[in-house]
């Protein structure tokens, strides 16, 4: 498959490296740099030690193995920290060299490896690593075609029976309901058309892409990921509902 050079969504993470890295990944009102109670440190990590409790429970259920796992979209470390202390190393890869500076500064712990990747492919050798996991990062791709890059890359690394959580926004449309995946396509575009006046201005922002069920069941076992379940939990943290895809390398 052809890959993209550069994922468009590169600038805007990159900013939010700089601009303000821990608001850019717990995107809470007020906890911004200018706001009324920003993120320190402390709370930002501790929050990713709850949130990573709440999915660590789900990929226990689904049967992963605590051995070398990839987080892709790590961001400043907030859940890449916490999952150290259950894996035996833990690879962090995010396309953000400032995110990542904070994420060095404040993860200690000699089992985490933080690597600069491009968005689409993973700097990980082919069949080497336990588990995938990503959160709150393939809801802000550009486009399905760069969902499914990424998804290839995941199944490219998994050794067989290694599993993945991804969590992304999922859309069921209910059975014979007409119309529901061509709003979500002309949504999409309606987010192509801001996201270039957005670029324009320099500002950064986030993507939202939602993802069809139906498109999910049918690319990922032709990528050969298998078991494929979804569950959705509300993280303790904000009650916030997360839904991720779970799946096994055949």
């Amino acid at each position: 498959m052809k890959r993209i050079e550069q994922a468009p969504s590169n600038t805007e993470w990159r900013r939010w490296g700089t601009d303000d890295p821990f608001y850019g990944v717990a995107t809470w009102a007020g906890r911004d740099r200018g706001g009324a109670n920003p993120w320190t440190a402390e709370d930002f990590y501790a929050l990713g030690t709850s949130d990573w409790a709440d999915f660590r429970s789900r990929w226990v259920g689904f049967g992963v193995e605590f051995g070398l796992v990839v987080d892709i979209g790590c961001g400043a470390g907030r859940l890449t920290k916490a999952m150290a202390a259950d894996f035996r190393q833990v690879i962090g890869v995010d396309v953000s060299e400032g995110m990542l500076d904070v994420a060095r500064s404040n993860i200690t712990e000699s089992n985490v490896d933080l690597r600069l990747g491009d968005g689409i492919s993973v700097p990980v050798e082919t069949s080497t690593v336990d588990g995938a996991f990503s959160a709150h990062v393939f809801q802000h791709f550009d486009s399905i075609g760069l969902a499914r890059a990424n998804f290839s890359e995941v199944a490219r690394i998994l050794k067989p029976g290694g599993t993945m959580m991804i969590h992304l926004p999922v859309v069921v449309p209910p059975e014979g309901l007409p119309g529901v995946l061509p709003a979500l396509a002309a949504k999409q575009k309606l987010g192509d058309v801001r996201a270039k006046l957005r670029r324009r201005r320099g500002t950064p922002f986030m993507r939202g892409l939602q993802y069809p069920w139906q498109w999910l069941i049918r690319e990922l076992p032709a990528l050969g990921l298998t078991d494929i379940e979804l569950v959705v939990f509300a993280a303790r943290s904000n009650g916030g509902y997360h839904p991720c895809v779970l799946a096994r390398r055949s």
